[in-house]
């Protein structure tokens, strides 16, 4: 009896066993049954149903899933306890970036995220659009539809202003306008190692010299400017400035600026001071039948000789500093000259002291007097005419050349060349002979004409 007995309780523990794994696996499964909420590209939907991954879920819901699908909770993984299921369905996404564009098949909506997933690295200032409007990087686009995005890279700038590193990113086209835009503003006297109007490329290398002042001493007065040069003569240049000549600075011109902007600039000039000493020449003389009678012509004219001494004279700001002498040399030798003496006789016609006179030449001579007093009452000429007026006594030398030749001397009258007198040494000179009854004192100059007829002998020069 106590044998059947445990083969019955044996059995009935068996069942039982059974019926509670049956239990078990029943509430189990009842966990994987229930309402699901069901939301694709955004819009939820309800669904009752059994299933033991999201993947059935979706099933359930007529919707087939594509490797791109993006789904929450994981697609395959048991769900116990989710009961919202998250279906982002991939669609064709065009990425345009200039004339490049890029299609991808995903079910990414942050537009950061779809770049990334291009090897796109976003830095400040790119730019991302749709439909030409620019969106957030992190705005979530429309799920599951066709979309073109557009990306524009901003601009790199690797600046480097007065020795100071940094980076700008931007959109603007040209360097200067994205210098303005970063609140870099520059000065005319700024130097950039590229103009302004440089067309930006992806990145673009610049660097910026600030223009520091500049002040000059130069021609008694201080001249004031900005410069961004490296050196004193570029600076000098650049306010207007430059060195000439043999101009110099302190400091020296190849020299950098230095701290203070303050430069010296000395104006320097050479004058070259010529000393000239004349050598004489000589003149020799000829007849010139062309040139009258009287007055000297010009054949060939000399040319004195110079022999030079020049000086070269340092100046710096209008002050001599040095000097250095060269010389004396010789510049060119005096050139004898050739003068004519004329021979040309002219004869003309005269008014004085009432009566019209024609002669043939006039001399400036100094007149005396004299009578036969002077002479102790003799009254002999060496022409053997007897002195009365109108004889006239010349020196031996003229009486040579002019005996008995007629003259006429204003204030006197006529007269007649008929005596020898001593004359006066470097003087033409001509003694007007009286009666003692008549006399009158000479002692000054007058005017001696020789009248016509002309003699057959005529010398040039007058002895």
């Amino acid at each position: 009896m106590e044998s059947f007995l445990n083969k019955i309780n044996r059995k009935t523990w068996r069942i039982a066993a059974i019926v509670l794994v049956v239990l078990g696996i029943s509430l189990i499964l009842l966990q994987f049954y229930g309402q699901y909420t069901l939301i694709v590209n955004g819009k939820p939907q309800q669904l009752r149903t059994f299933a033991l991954t999201p993947r059935q879920v979706l099933h359930a819901a007529g919707l087939s899933v594509q490797p791109e699908d993006r789904i929450l909770p994981e697609a395959d993984k048991l769900n116990l306890t989710q009961r919202t299921i998250i279906l982002n369905q991939a669609a064709p996404i065009q990425i345009a970036q200039g004339e490049n564009i890029i299609t991808l098949q995903t079910a990414e909506r942050i537009p950061a995220n779809l770049l990334a997933e291009l090897g796109i690295v976003l830095f400040p200032e790119d730019r991302i659009l749709r439909n030409g409007s620019e969106i957030a990087w992190d705005e979530p686009l429309q799920a599951g539809v066709p979309l073109l995005v557009q990306f524009q890279p901003a601009h790199r700038i690797n600046l480097k202003v007065d020795g100071q590193e940094m980076v700008l990113f931007t959109q603007q086209r040209t360097l200067g306008a994205a210098l303005w835009e970063a609140g870099i503003y520059l000065r005319a006297e700024d130097r950039l190692s590229l103009p302004q109007e440089t067309v930006l490329r992806s990145t673009t290398e610049l660097s910026v010299k600030k223009a520091s002042p500049v002040s000059v001493a130069y021609a008694g007065k201080q001249i004031s400017g900005l410069s961004a040069a490296e050196t004193v003569g570029e600076a000098l240049a650049e306010i207007g400035i430059p060195l000439q000549n043999l101009d110099y600075t302190i400091p020296a011109e190849n020299e950098p600026l230095p701290a203070d902007g303050s430069i010296r600039l000395v104006q320097v000039r050479e004058e070259i001071q010529l000393e000239k000493e004349e050598t004489a020449y000589q003149n020799t003389y000829v007849e010139d039948p062309n040139a009258e009678l009287d007055t000297i012509s010009v054949i060939e004219p000399g040319q004195v000789g110079l022999v030079v001494t020049r000086t070269r004279v340092r100046l710096e700001d209008g002050k001599e500093v040095a000097s250095f002498t060269e010389g004396p040399w010789k510049a060119s030798d005096p050139q004898d000259g050739v003068l004519g003496r004329g021979t040309k006789v002219v004869v003309r016609t005269e008014t004085i002291d009432g009566e019209t006179i024609e002669y043939w030449r006039k001399v400036t001579v100094y007149a005396t007097s004299y009578a036969p007093r002077d002479l102790g009452g003799d009254k002999n000429t060496a022409s053997g005419l007897t002195l009365t007026k109108g004889i006239i006594a010349v020196r031996t030398s003229w009486y040579s050349v002019m005996q008995f030749q007629p003259v006429y001397v204003p204030g006197y009258g006529r007269g007649i060349i008929a005596d020898i007198g001593g004359g006066i040494d470097g003087r033409y000179w001509i003694d007007l002979g009286y009666d003692d009854s008549n006399y009158v004192g000479w002692h000054y100059w007058t005017t001696l004409y020789f009248l016509t007829p002309v003699p057959a002998y005529i010398p040039t020069v007058l002895p």
